[in-house]
């Protein structure tokens, strides 16, 4: 008995937008912004005026990876001229205290509010 081909389903496809204070002729063309343009040698993307007059929307089909925090970090790179990076946290010295408590902290935040 011949088994039968399982048909292949289409390909899911997500679409990360932003909203951005910036007219749409600005973030179009040759004078696009650098990370604009990098972007969009990568991935799919659609620049359209935002509802209401808020500014342009940019939309990106994600290809899998980073796409979303790369859509975020441009539009802050667009709206304040630098993007945010959050770096791990050290946690410095603990005292004899502190190391002791670690563990009974941990052991009452798991139980919950009773």
């Amino acid at each position: 008995m011949a088994r039968l081909a399982r048909e292949a389903k289409p390909e899911e496809t997500t679409w990360y937008a932003v909203t951005v204070r910036a007219d749409p002729a600005e973030l179009t063309g040759p004078d696009r912004p650098a990370a604009l343009a990098l972007l969009a040698e990568r991935h799919e993307l659609r620049i359209t005026p935002a509802p209401g007059g808020r500014g342009s929307e940019i939309a990106v089909r994600d290809a899998g990876g980073d796409t979303r925090e790369e859509v975020r970090a441009i539009k802050q790179v667009l709206e304040t001229g630098e993007a945010l990076v959050v770096e791990g946290q050290p946690e410095g010295h603990r005292t004899l205290l502190g190391r002791a408590g670690g563990p009974a902290f941990r052991q009452l935040t798991r139980r919950g509010p009773r």
